[in-house]
């Protein structure tokens, strides 16, 4: 049977450190995944993935099991990054990585997708960070109102703003293509 984050939560309190190994190998990729959506930069990305997991680390007699591990570490590592953001004076854009072909993917970039980057570029984070928690995620409403702090309706109103913001940037993107 395998454990539940619940489960290793308790063995990381009751000293055993590959528990938490555990959690990090389950949750690392979802977490980094999301920050690199929304630094657009792998490194930056990286840097508050590992920030978050050693925040989780110091804090777990602070984690409701009755929650997602999950949400509460993107939680975290959202936190951070809009703290680390809010440091710098320009805003931040998604890079256009997809527009350069890496070694594991030889096939010319899809325009499609580089359209979709530069449009979710262009939204102000209010509205991005709830529609990736929606659909790169796959959070509910009331989870993504929780880990934002704001109201389940207000989640829903963001993430509504933001799907009509991207479709009005995508037709624009593609009609000046």
């Amino acid at each position: 049977m395998e454990k539940t984050d619940a489960m290793l939560v308790e063995q990381c309190l009751a000293g055993r450190l590959e528990a938490f190994d555990e959690l990090v190998g389950r949750h690392q990729d979802a977490v980094y995944n999301l920050l690199l959506k929304l630094s657009g930069d792998h490194t930056e990305a990286a840097d508050l993935t590992q920030e978050a997991f050693v925040r989780a680390y110091r804090k777990l007699d602070g984690y409701d099991p009755r929650f997602s591990f999950k949400n509460w570490v993107i939680t975290i590592g959202v936190n951070l990054a809009k703290n680390r953001f809010r440091h710098f004076a320009r805003r931040r854009r998604i890079e256009m990585e997809a527009a350069s072909p890496t070694p594991s993917s030889p096939s010319p970039p899809d325009p499609r997708l580089e359209a979709l980057e530069a449009a979710l570029g262009l939204l102000p984070e209010k509205l991005r960070l709830p529609l990736l928690l929606r659909h790169v995620e796959g959070c509910s409403y009331a989870e993504i109102a929780q880990m934002l702090g704001i109201g389940v309706s207000a989640a829903k109103m963001r993430v509504m703003r933001a799907r009509d913001e991207l479709v009005q940037e995508m037709n624009h993107e593609t009609k000046h293509v």
